[in-house]
């Protein structure tokens, strides 16, 4: 570890625009050497694009970067111009039959693994607290309005995904159901009691952590869980990611946050600032998905503070063995 630089893009995830590589986007890959790429509808044109994109982002780097999609349902289809319209949770559920969601899991890995993709950033385990009137960007996208329900729907189609090879990320931990606000717009506290919060917005987690290979962490704020840090969101609170999740719960798979280039983030100050964080934190892969210079940024600071001692190589360590294990049991293909 006697030069950062060399592999703290291992613990960013950063995306790409159009649909091949350019020789700006090898220059900002060969500049980050990330630890994954984040593909969008951007990203995709047609099958026989995206299959040899996939192929040539493999091969583009001395470590073999992680290749990752929002692959949900007809809401958040990124796979759209290649596979078109497709179905939504209320037709998955109509029959009541959860075979139904199982089936579209594996249909999605199957989509998804002939691609080159190893990880799918779905389900959404967020409880369906509010109706289509609160703008909290969730409406169509929760699986059910309890644990209960969010555990046997979601939990089929993660199993389904799985199934085929591709890992499921659940989002957005701790539970973004209780959110009024969208945090792609604005930081949203949740309002809702630490019991609340256990017994019903985590308990998804706790029921299938045992299948769980990655979480993705929300940009939401909890007074009932962190007010130590008021005002600030659970993908920058140690209390969150460390002790609530990795401590309390005994997650040891890999924990990313949701994309720092969000106005939740980017509210609170330097989204270059808050990736420091967010390591510091508990973190071991944060997301910038859309501005390449902020990309670079955040490559930038975290080398310093790694070489200055803000962010522990023993902290490193325990994240990169993490990544090192997702990397062996799920990119062998």
């Amino acid at each position: 570890m006697s030069n950062p630089s060399a592999y703290i893009g291992q613990h960013l995830f950063i995306g790409l625009t159009g649909t091949d590589l350019t020789s700006d986007s090898r220059k900002l890959l060969q500049a980050i050497r990330p630890g994954g790429i984040v593909l969008f509808a951007r990203n995709v044109d047609s099958p026989a694009q995206l299959r040899e994109f996939c192929s040539r982002l493999r091969q583009e780097l001395p470590i073999r970067p992680v290749v990752a999609i929002d692959q949900e349902q007809n809401r958040v289809n990124r796979l759209r111009n290649v596979i078109g319209d497709a179905l939504t949770i209320a037709d998955l559920k109509k029959s009541g039959d959860v075979k139904q969601a199982e089936n579209f899991g594996r249909t999605t890995g199957q989509w998804l693994r002939q691609f080159g993709i190893d990880i799918d950033f779905a389900p959404v385990f967020d409880l369906e607290l509010f109706g289509p009137q609160t703008d909290n960007a969730l409406c169509e996208r929760c699986w059910g309005r309890t644990a209960e329900e969010v555990v046997k729907w979601a939990g089929a189609f993660l199993n389904g995904l799985q199934h085929e090879g591709v890992v499921a990320c659940p989002k957005h931990f701790p539970g973004l159901g209780g959110a009024t606000l969208d945090s792609h717009e604005k930081l949203p506290t949740i309002k809702r009691t630490r019991d609340q919060l256990l017994s019903e917005d985590v308990a998804p987690y706790v029921r299938m952590m045992s299948r769980l290979s990655a979480i993705m962490v929300g940009h939401g704020h909890y007074p009932a869980f962190d007010s130590v840090t008021p005002g600030r969101p659970a993908s920058l609170s140690r209390t969150i990611m460390a002790d609530l999740l990795r401590r309390q719960l005994g997650f040891a798979g890999l924990v990313l946050t949701d994309d720092m280039d969000m106005g939740a983030i980017s509210q609170l100050g330097s989204i270059e600032q808050a990736v420091v964080e967010a390591l510091q934190a508990g973190a071991d892969i944060v997301l910038i998905c859309h501005n390449a210079e902020k990309m670079l940024a955040a490559h930038e600071i975290l080398t310093k503070a790694v070489e200055s001692g803000h962010i522990t190589q023993a902290r490193l360590a325990e994240s990169q063995g993490r990544i090192e294990l997702f990397r062996g049991k799920w990119t062998a293909h």
